[in-house]
């Protein structure tokens, strides 16, 4: 399976806030992803900048891109390059090397860098949607990190 680092770090901060995963109407697999990260945390994993198990099915894969729009940033209003960019601004702030394959309980091993540096990583967003996503990723790693260690 290929992963986003952000979608990984999305389906954390999303256990941190017990919500419920249901089909999308999109028709993407993040549902699906986070059921396998949550059941079979040594499920082996690509990291990838680029279309992923997530965007499987998805309405706005046409190929292997997204035609998703976002209109939170007035610097992208491509979702995949802002993706792109968020998900090369973790690889190098964690110090992931995307040649491994990782677990998604080895994945954790990155949790403090991107805990650390979400400032830097989602620079140009709204500062209190940063500190709350944060706080979100916390809960969802010590949940997480209980279940799988």
């Amino acid at each position: 399976m290929k992963i986003k680092i952000h979608h990984f770090f999305d389906i954390i901060r999303d256990f941190g806030i017990a919500k419920e995963f249901n089909p999308h109407p999109y028709k993407h697999s993040y549902h699906k992803v986070a059921e396998i990260v949550w059941q079979h945390p040594e499920t082996e994993v690509e990291i990838v900048v680029g279309a992923d198990g997530v965007c499987e099915g998805c309405i706005h894969l046409v190929e292997t891109s997204c035609n998703d729009i976002i209109t939170h940033r007035k610097d992208f209003t491509l979702k995949e390059e802002f993706n792109n960019y968020l998900d090369s601004r973790i690889i190098e702030v964690c110090g992931i090397d995307v040649s491994k394959k990782y677990s998604f309980k080895s994945l954790l091993q990155f949790s403090e860098e991107y805990v650390e540096n979400m400032k830097f990583i989602y620079e140009g967003n709204d500062i209190a949607h940063t500190a709350k996503r944060k706080e979100n990723v916390q809960k969802g790693l010590k949940i997480y990190s209980a279940k799988v260690l």
